[in-house]
């Protein structure tokens, strides 16, 4: 039979569908943990942060924590160790051993005991069928429990502020997560400028469709010469932000060290100027707003304007009809002619 008249036959099939009282329940002795409070049971997500702010660091700390079942950052457990999987795909493999080393011996472990395996193609593509499938057959075929990708903008050539490019991409890791029960941690960059509303995760670089996707996620963040680390989790409560150092004193070598568990209290971020702006356009508006026609005005990138107006929409601050954007005091919006 053709592909096609597999595609076909298949075309009125009905989806699979069972009464909600068949579903599977969850293992009692699952644990909701991969590593407690950083990352949890099989869940897909991102370790983010600006350009040098220890992000592979952090990735490889999980790698060798989850690989030996020692405690990340010597104080957060991993209550179900496992094989990890790891694709660096920035630097040496000659580097990455030196940092593998360096982390396993400030867990007193040897490397060589450990179960954690690289991905040693100079190119593995996302976005690309062939390499999917044989991500997929590498998955099946050494079992871990985390798979460790580094970095995401290494890894395709999509246009990640294009929703519907990168929610393809993310839909199939979504899909190996699924088919294999591996966790999966992508290492990505954000921007320079944490956003000042909405949180962390609009700040990472590309569609909003990244932070959506997130079971869990991890930001590193370096503010007036002190590296934090914040945990956000989709089912389960967040962490931090805790202080890090990557401490480059000691003998083997660097290691990133948690110098308290206590959170750090932060001072509010500076209101975002273009929040203000969208604010004043609309108070001198007489008729809504298309966000085309605010963006105009504005000059700025489109995705930051639908973070900012997302934001403004969740707080109240304006309301959307189909003609637009209004302050909330105007309850019925002009027509636009």
């Amino acid at each position: 039979m053709s592909a096609g008249a597999g595609a076909s036959s298949a075309a009125g099939t009905p989806f699979p569908v069972v009464r909600a009282a068949a579903l599977e329940t969850a293992a009692v002795n699952r644990p909701l943990w991969l590593i407690e409070n950083l990352w949890t049971s099989s869940a897909v997500g991102i370790i983010g942060g600006a350009p040098k702010s220890c992000k592979t660091w952090m990735a490889l700390e999980m790698a060798v924590a989850v690989a030996s079942g020692s405690p990340c950052l010597g104080t957060f457990a991993v209550p179900s160790p496992g094989p990890v999987l790891l694709h660096a795909a920035e630097g040496s493999a000659a580097a990455l051993r030196l940092r593998l080393e360096s982390l396993a011996q400030r867990h007193r472990l040897d490397l060589e005991l450990l179960d954690i395996h690289v991905i040693t193609a100079d190119s593995l593509r996302l976005d690309r069928p062939a390499d999917q499938q044989r991500l997929d057959a590498t998955l099946l075929l050494h079992r871990p429990v985390l798979l460790m990708l580094d970095p995401l903008v290494r890894l395709h050539a999509v246009d990640e502020n294009a929703a519907g490019e990168i929610a393809a991409l993310l839909g199939y890791l979504r899909v190996l997560q699924r088919k294999t029960g591996a966790a999966i941690a992508l290492v990505h960059h954000a921007r320079k400028n944490v956003s000042a509303n909405g949180g962390a995760g609009y700040s990472l670089r590309g569609s909003s469709d990244l932070y959506a996707w997130v079971d869990s996620f991890l930001y590193l963040r370096r503010h007036h010469g002190q590296l934090t680390l914040s945990a956000e989790h989709r089912s389960a409560p967040g962490a931090g932000p805790l202080a890090l150092e990557l401490d480059e004193s000691s003998n083997p070598g660097p290691f990133l060290k948690l110098l308290s568990t206590a959170t750090i209290v932060e001072p509010a971020p500076a209101a975002d100027p273009l929040i203000a702006q969208i604010l004043g356009l609309l108070a001198q508006s007489s008729q809504p707003r298309s966000a085309e026609s605010l963006r105009s005005s504005l000059q700025v990138r489109n995705q930051r304007l639908v973070e900012a107006l997302r934001q403004l929409s969740e707080d109240g601050e304006v309301v959307r009809s189909t003609q637009g954007y209004t302050l909330p005091h105007r309850s019925d919006p002009l027509p636009l002619f």
